[in-house]
């Protein structure tokens, strides 16, 4: 057997990073009651990126930096037509761009994850007329963004940068200066000139509106929720990914009628959902980073670092985004910042900083295997086990359309499959549970009508926080009581809905079901009354105005 020692750096940035996702897996796994996928691929999605970042640093500072830069004003490109036209491509049509993003504020985080270290490249004295260009274009995408976590996401890193390079260094390239916030200007002009003349839809009220009113966008109430619920749950949290659920059962004005699954603020819902041991960890990473930063500031600056100030000016801008909004719950983001990451590290690495080489396993044999061949198969078991949670979202799928095709044995069987590769999601056992009721109240089967008031009992087991399984089954001993065996009791049908309402208690659906199971059990006066409160609510809803007419019976 011949040995060959492969040595693996440990520093304090991957230590606070491992330890960061390793809590982040434990809370989704075990400590947290309701299942999401999210909570593995999250932590996961960062994780890997850095470790790639580490092993190919070389190729992503020269060639992949190069792709990002491409795509990201391209990304830029598409912002500003569809600012400029009102012509949303493949997403809906907004005075404020979203580009091929679900919200401004993401597209606004991807900006500037390629507008500061392009900005920076020219600052330090690299690049001519086609960098600077490209600062320019990418501010402009910024601006169609009109987002304020993004303004403040650049200022940092702006301010970030001009304190790492130093007076010394600005007042050498005081031109470059010059040029960008000549440049800025200029693009802030046509902004204004385009919005003037009508063509377009840009203001900067809301920036002075928060400057001089502070916070204008109700984010006050949302911490509040926050706060009240971190004092509730102080070490653990709720569980990460929880505050939707959390949400719902607190909800303030003027929320009631919308559905709110972040804090707008990563560092909040980090501590809210994983406790402050969560938010201890992801702060000791921080630290960790930017004190080896400032460490080694003089040498990076006189090694001409390019790659390691380049990433921490990205990185900077989506950390105080973070403060406002929530990057980190967004899997390109934090596959990017996870990249930046790993460089820094590599970087820092190479300079000399504080690490220890731990030796990993050697090639050898392992009962009768060799180290290679026990290192694949565990990669590919990890990513077979990272898969499961889509790959059962392709079986829920597939099971929708053999429904819809009138299949029904064939979408059964494809959603027990998505619910047995994703045991804990309460939403197939939803789909499955319909499915059976449907099945069995047009066949007039006992059985299929037990077999869906057991798969919902279950999805009620395997997330508490989810009514979906509630309000079916509730529903299912309501109205069809002649096909079960052991039907609720009028107490149990209140007992049930009651809950329900504990956990959304403005939710439209659980709402009407309560004036149907108030109606049932007896309660005629006090559903009238309920009903008549959701269609002075919803006054437009035809479904109210029907359940009111349903209830008013003599």
């Amino acid at each position: 057997m011949q040995q060959q020692e492969r040595p693996f750096t440990l520093t304090g940035i991957n230590a606070a990073l491992v330890g960061f996702c390793l809590l982040l897996l434990i809370n989704a796994l075990y400590l947290n009651p309701a299942c999401y996928a999210g909570g593995i691929y999250f932590p996961a999605t960062l994780l890997i990126a850095f470790i790639v970042a580490s092993c190919r640093s070389v190729w992503l500072t020269q060639t992949g930096f190069k792709i990002f830069c491409a795509v990201i004003g391209l990304i830029a490109v598409w912002a500003l037509v569809q600012w400029l036209t009102g012509w949303g491509f493949l997403g809906r049509k907004s005075a404020r761009a979203l580009a091929l993003f679900p919200s401004t504020n993401i597209l606004a985080t991807v900006l500037n994850l390629g507008l500061m270290p392009v900005l920076s490249y020219y600052l330090l004295g690299r690049g001519g007329r086609g960098v600077y260009g490209l600062t320019l274009l990418l501010f402009a995408g910024l601006l169609t963004t009109q987002s304020r976590g993004g303004y403040l996401g650049l200022l940092s890193g702006v301010l970030f940068l001009v304190t790492f390079v130093g007076k010394a260094e600005v007042v050498t390239q005081w031109r470059r200066y010059r040029r960008v916030a000549v440049g800025f200007l200029a693009v802030l002009g046509s902004f204004k000139f385009y919005a003037w003349l009508g063509l377009a839809n840009w203001s900067t009220d809301a920036v002075f509106a928060t400057l001089m009113y502070g916070d204008t966008s109700n984010r006050w109430e949302i911490y509040q929720v926050a706060w009240k619920g971190l004092a509730e749950h102080l070490w653990v949290g709720i569980g990460y990914y929880n505050f939707g659920y959390y949400f719902e059962a607190h909800k303030v004005p003027p929320f009631l009628d919308r559905r709110i699954i972040f804090v707008h603020n990563d560092y909040l819902e980090f501590a809210l959902e994983t406790g402050l041991l969560g938010l201890g960890l992801f702060l000791l990473l921080i630290v960790a980073v930017y004190g080896q930063l400032f460490k080694f500031r003089q040498q990076a600056m006189a090694g001409q670092r390019l790659p390691l100030i380049l990433s921490a000016g990205a990185i900077t801008s989506m950390l105080a985004h973070a403060l406002v909004d929530y990057p980190f719950y967004i899997p390109v983001l934090m596959a990017v910042f996870g990249a930046y990451l790993g460089i820094i590290n590599q970087q820092l690495i190479d300079m000399g900083a504080t690490h220890w080489q731990l030796q990993k396993m050697s090639t050898q044999y392992f009962l009768g295997l060799r180290s290679g061949f026990i290192g694949n198969a565990l990669v590919i078991g990890l990513l077979a086990w990272l898969g499961l949670p889509a790959f059962a979202l392709v079986a829920a799928n597939y099971s929708s359309y053999r429904l819809l095709t009138g299949d029904v044995q064939q979408a059964l069987l494809w959603s027990g499959v998505a619910r047995t590769l994703q045991p804990r999601t309460a939403g197939y056992y939803w789909k499955e549970g319909v499915i059976w009721r449907d099945q069995g109240v047009a066949q007039n089967r006992p059985d299929l009508v037990e077999k869906s008031n057991v798969i919902f009992s279950k999805g009620l087991e395997v997330n508490p926080f989810e009514v979906n399984n509630l309000l079916e089954k509730t529903a299912l001993h309501r109205k069809y009581r002649t096909l079960l065996k052991q039907p609720a009791s009028n107490q149990d049908i209140m007992t049930w809905i009651n809950h329900a309402k504990s956990l959304q208690p403005h939710s439209d659906g659980v709402q009407m079901e309560y004036v149907r199971s108030l109606d049932f059990v007896g309660e005629h006066a006090k559903a009238i009354e309920q009903a008549k409160l959701l269609v002075h609510r919803w006054p437009q809803s035809k479904s109210a105005q029907r359940l009111l007419e349903s209830v008013s019976h003599e």
